[in-house]
């Protein structure tokens, strides 16, 4: 008997305690289901603890690139690409630098931090999970959330880390997606030749959307586009180019000419100097001394390119063949390789520096130093690396038969006393001439700042030859570029 009501006892005891033991609190994470209701798109993300905004710090500053939570300018915050997974989960891709980098979380530590990395091996994937009117972002198959409770800071940030979830405001996220918010068109050159192949850049906030545009011409016998706003130029004339995205359309004229396209390119006058010039008044080089690369106006002495005619020359003949820098990002056109020639980007070829992603910044080493060796490694044409040629003992017979093989152009290096000027001479007026000693010449002057002093205009009526006081006599070399037999 009474071993009976002993196990009675224990059994009366198990049952209360059942009730108990189901009534167990379950970690906030397990009722969390993932949403799949946010569709591949950029979107900002807000903290519901704090308020602010992600964003991540520039890789080139600080190592690791990590993320933090911050008012940014006008309160937008860093734009983030969601890219969806074949599982439902996300890759989270910051739009900063190119967009080049997604996140990860760092592997060590108590309070791993969200980081930045390009290496596909080292990338995390995320659950995005509905918690109220937010949402928690989770390594995917972890109870492990984005949080800015952990107290950690760099440079007065707050740094985000990855932490279990609880359900703190620290680890909720509003998640709002990103509206167009400029859309514009650019193409580098002012005309193209017939038979060649360029480009119709779109300057898209955000970026992301450049690859939802779809092109069209106005006359495709003119201008043919291609899908990513590449064209082949057809025929002579002058066709309309249309970009739309969504509900949002622009246009652009384009010119094709049935003659030598010859490029001009000024080293002064950044705003209607044949280039983008304007665009680039935060850009710095350090060489020694701190400069820009190029002001608004002309004001000798204060930028690299007062004296960049050398430079610039370069930069038409490159234009003028169709030679692209592989390598470079051109935050103007939002293009990262395959950049078309204009003195900016053959400041990059010519130092080796791949570019600013933003307007501001300092980049290193001379740009203006010509390195002629450095820039047929960096340009490429159809594919293939460059040769430069530079012959001395120069008359108007080599210019004439330089041209005779070399019709984009030939760079010609004068020399005045103690002073050095560059220019590029496009084509011979008179060939029949009997006398070579008679023959003139069109050139493309960098040093004018007006068109009617240096753009196809004659050596005589330029403004080296009317206001620098350079003649013939003072033409000391010439530079042609070829094709060299090594592929890029």
């Amino acid at each position: 008997m009474k071993r009976i009501f002993k196990m009675l006892s224990v059994f009366l005891a198990l049952a209360l305690l059942l009730p108990l033991v189901s009534a167990a609190p379950q970690s906030p994470a397990a009722n969390l289901q993932r949403s799949g209701e946010l569709a591949e798109g950029v979107y900002t993300l807000r903290n519901l603890g704090d308020g602010k905004l992600l964003n991540t710090f520039n890789m080139e500053y600080t190592s690791g690139g990590y993320g933090y939570t911050d008012k940014a300018a006008n309160e937008t915050g860093e734009h983030m690409l969601l890219k969806v997974n074949a599982d439902g989960s996300y890759r989270i891709y910051p739009q900063s630098e190119g967009g080049k980098y997604a996140f990860h979380a760092e592997n060590n530590g108590e309070h791993p931090r969200l980081c930045k990395s390009e290496d596909p091996a080292a990338l995390a994937d995320f659950d995005i999970c509905r918690d109220g009117d937010a949402y928690a972002v989770l390594l995917h198959g972890t109870e492990l959330a984005l949080s800015t409770g952990s107290g950690k800071t760099l440079y007065r940030k707050a740094l985000v880390t990855i932490e279990p979830y609880t359900g703190e405001d620290a680890q909720k996220w509003v998640i709002a997606p990103v509206e167009i918010s400029s859309f514009e068109l650019k193409t580098v050159a002012e005309a193209v030749n017939v038979n060649t192949v360029s480009a119709v850049y779109a300057l898209l906030t955000p970026a992301y959307m450049k690859g939802q545009i779809t092109w069209s011409s106005s006359d495709e016998s003119v201008v043919l586009m291609d899908t990513d706003g590449s064209f082949c130029a057809l025929s002579a004339g002058k066709a309309t180019v249309t970009a739309t995205v969504g509900d949002m359309t622009r246009s652009i004229e384009v010119t094709v000419v049935d003659s030598p396209s010859y490029t001009w390119y000024s080293q002064h006058l950044a705003t209607d100097g044949g280039w983008h010039g304007g665009e680039l008044s935060g850009v710095y080089f350090y060489a020694g001394v701190y400069k820009r690369f190029i002001i608004d106006r002309y004001n000798r002495e204060l930028d690299w390119m007062d004296t960049g005619c050398a430079i610039a020359s370069v930069a038409m003949v490159m234009h003028n063949l169709g030679a692209r820098y592989a390598d470079g990002y051109d935050f103007r056109f939002e293009k990262d390789g395959d950049l078309e020639a204009d003195p900016y980007v053959t400041a990059l070829a010519n130092t080796g520096n791949l570019g600013l992603t933003t307007e501001s910044g300092t980049l290193y080493y001379n740009p203006i130093l010509m390195n002629l060796r450095q820039l047929t490694a960096k340009y490429t044409l159809f594919g293939r690396k460059l040769t430069y040629t530079e012959r001395y003992s120069v008359s108007k017979k080599i210019i004439k038969e330089a041209l005779d093989t070399h019709p984009e152009g030939v760079i010609v290096h004068m020399q005045n006393g103690s002073n050095s000027h560059y220019i590029v001479i496009a084509s011979c007026i008179n060939p029949e001439a009997a006398d070579p000693r008679d023959y003139r010449f069109v050139v493309y002057d960098p040093a004018a700042q007006k068109r009617s002093e240096g753009d196809g205009v004659t050596f005589e009526e330029s403004i080296s030859y009317e206001t620098l006081y350079y003649r013939y006599s003072s033409m000391n070399s010439i530079i042609t570029f070829d094709l060299a037999e090594e592929e890029a």
